[in-house]
């Protein structure tokens, strides 16, 4: 992986970690999805799910998923707008009920041994959406990238149908057993494509490391930010990359874009340390970087997420 080149492997002495073989390989893999066949499932979620499944495949693939959301108060930040990261998890359920419809949703995924994991995110906006606005978010695959990567786009629209937010981002489809990312076409429930229909026309690339990086914060996998599979959900780390940012950037400058780039999962109890980078004249650069491996040697710590945050002015 691009990671492994860049930093070097890793040796780690179990005994000084206190973790298994078994634990250091599913790390070191990246994504690990087998926790996620331990997850009961519920009787009434997968009828729920089956209430879901399309009723056509003419309507499977033609259609575009919408869902509707009002931003109510505990949505919006100190400004009264909408916080970026429940941007993220309105997109994120947005992306739910599209697997759903569709017949690839979670729970049939999961009983066929196979999984979805975003590994890259971004969101670029017109309006900030404020509290009591209606919005519209939809969502729809519209490319298997070389048979390794799904490309599924957003929109995010007020009442009266005006584009508030495009957004794109990419998926891996996961073996459970063995946590690694297989090609989409061997899945059971394949991914309808909508081809011809993009929000933003772009591939996501890795981020490129700048100058002068400075760990600004620390931050630590807890239980609340737990979601299903066992990790910090990917919608948390937009609320650790805010809380990196001044109050004079988030105010006055206005947030126009970001970027979100997830290599490595965060297990409960993980420390991660919060490294800026020199500031371009519209963007700063953020990487979440393994805080023990920090502190060991900063050259080869593994890295668990990279963002790029995009200004107005």
């Amino acid at each position: 992986m691009f990671w492994d080149k860049l930093f070097g492997s890793k040796k780690q002495d179990d005994a000084d970690n206190g973790r298994s073989s078994a634990d250091i390989k599913k790390e070191q893999s990246g994504f690990d999805a087998s926790a996620i066949t331990e997850t009961p499932i519920s009787a009434e979620l997968m009828a729920n799910a089956t209430r879901t499944t399309p009723s056509s495949a003419e309507e499977s693939e033609n259609e575009v998923t919408e869902l509707k959301f009002t931003v109510r108060f505990s949505d919006c930040d100190e400004y009264n707008r909408l916080k970026l990261s429940r941007l993220f998890q309105f997109t994120e359920e947005a992306a739910l009920s599209d697997a759903e419809r569709k017949g690839y949703g979670l729970w049939n995924m999961m009983k066929a041994g196979y999984g979805c994991a975003v590994t890259r995110m971004k969101l670029r906006w017109n309006h900030t959406p404020v509290l009591g606005e209606e919005l519209r978010v939809s969502t729809w695959a519209k490319e298997n990238y070389k048979d390794k990567v799904i490309y599924k786009d957003y929109f995010v629209q007020d009442s009266r149908g005006n584009v508030l937010m495009e957004g794109t981002s990419s998926w891996l489809l996961v073996d459970l057993k063995t946590g690694k990312a297989v090609a989409p076409s061997i899945s059971p429930y394949p991914v309808p494509i909508l081809e011809g229909k993009d929000a933003l026309p772009e591939k996501l690339d890795v981020l490129s490391m700048g100058l002068f990086p400075k760990v600004i914060d620390q931050v630590q996998g807890r239980n609340t930010d737990m979601d299903v599979n066992h990790h910090v959900n990917h919608c948390r780390y937009v609320d650790w990359v805010l809380d990196a940012l001044s109050r004079e950037e988030i105010k006055n400058r206005g947030i126009r874009s970001i970027q979100m780039n997830y290599i490595h999962q965060i297990p409960l109890g993980e420390k991660v340390d919060i490294v800026r980078f020199k500031d371009t004249k519209h963007h700063v650069v953020l990487f979440g970087m393994n805080a023990e491996d920090m502190k060991r040697n900063p050259l080869k710590a593994r890295c668990h997420f990279q963002a790029r945050v995009g200004f107005r002015e």
